[in-house]
């Protein structure tokens, strides 16, 4: 067993209240001629052994892949950053968002622009954590399908409306809810199913067979998918389409590297200032109250700075991540699939960083 074989070793944990059955590591460096991809475990307890080629849910990760058309989008002239939101939707959505953002009585929702949804600067509440009897409703009804309009109806019923965090602009607070409404927008504009959107504009371009929106377009074909766990709890029979277009994508770490690479080279825009725009990371995101370290947040990416070394990329709330490197030209991909082991993928980010690039 090799160094790095070691350190995804060490992660594992098949048994306790939140077990880690597998880890899925791909690290790939340009200038050393690195291409290490690897998984060990099992899918679960008692389950088959994990390739590292096996799809997986990225979870947030594909707030990149959201935010990434929405640029394109800006590029060809449907719309502005600094358009407001609800000024770009049709009068039925509209009514159907009515009194989305209202602090201390005062209605906000007519001031949040499409910038604001892309850097989570809106104030929105996150319909997923800010109320606990959402997960419980998707717990409790795993078949459940749903769509924006279902979650929304949550997002009012809980009163989640009348909880903003901040004024529209006036501070930083990481929300589902914005992603969710960038889907809809997106499929305002372009008149096709988020779905059929990735596809065309990022999917298909790239080459990214594998990669799909679950229950919402077809798997295609690939390699068998690995589910996560939400502590000791299975996620493979709950309907997580409620995730869309903050977190609903399936693919692998190989087709998330290339994404990454791709992307973050400026292939999938027409102008250079675009990518510069994706990654002009500046709300600070704290990761750990004991260490006081933070993260950079930008359109839809994250910055995680490292000595030496500024990444690009993405966690996932299943323990996971993707990063890139533009100056070193290293990208990470990991998946560990246990929603409550998110500081577990932290950490193996930066051991690996540490033991191999910082010795």
């Amino acid at each position: 067993m090799g160094p790095l074989e070691k350190i995804m070793k060490q992660v594992l944990n098949p048994t306790g209240n939140a077990p880690i059955h597998h880890c899925m590591l791909s690290i790939k460096d340009g200038r050393r001629g690195l291409n290490f991809s690897r998984a060990i475990g099992t899918t679960g307890e008692g389950g088959q052994p994990v390739d590292h080629a096996c799809r997986f849910r990225t979870g947030s990760i594909t707030k990149l892949f959201t935010a990434t058309v929405l640029l394109q989008l800006a590029e060809e002239g449907f719309l502005k950053l600094d358009d407001l939101f609800l000024g770009r939707i049709n009068e039925d959505i509209r009514k159907r968002l009515s009194g989305l953002h209202c602090l201390e009585q005062v209605d906000h929702s007519h001031t949040i622009t499409i910038l604001h949804l892309l850097n989570h600067t809106s104030g929105l509440q996150d319909y997923f954590s800010g109320d606990e009897r959402f997960l419980g409703c998707v717990l409790e009804n795993p078949r459940q399908t749903w769509n924006w309009e279902l979650v929304m109806e949550k997002y009012f019923a809980y009163g989640l409306n009348q909880t903003p965090v901040n004024a529209p602009g006036k501070g930083y607070h990481y929300a589902d809810t914005n992603y969710l409404l960038l889907a809809v927008l997106i499929e305002q504009l372009t008149g096709q199913p988020l779905s059929e959107v990735y596809h065309d504009r990022i999917l298909t371009p790239l080459g990214l067979s594998a990669t799909y929106l679950e229950f919402f377009s077809f798997p295609g074909q690939g390699t068998p998918v690995v589910y996560p766990y939400y502590g000791a709890q299975s996620l493979e029979r709950v309907n997580t389409s409620f995730d869309w277009g903050g977190g609903g994508l399936i693919s692998s770490m190989h087709e998330l590297d290339v994404f990454i690479h791709r992307l973050l080279k400026g292939e999938l825009f027409k102008k250079t200032e675009t990518l510069h725009l994706l990654m002009k990371c500046e709300s600070a995101i704290p990761v750990s109250d004991s260490t006081r370290k933070l993260l950079q947040y930008g359109l839809g990416i994250q910055r995680q700075d490292l000595p030496g070394y500024s990444f690009y990329g993405h966690y996932s709330a299943y323990g996971g991540l993707v990063f890139y490197e533009p100056r070193h030209e290293i990208s990470i991909v990991l998946n560990l699939n246990q929603a409550a082991a998110v500081h577990k993928a932290a950490w193996l980010f930066k051991k690996v960083i540490e033991e191999f690039y910082q010795a």
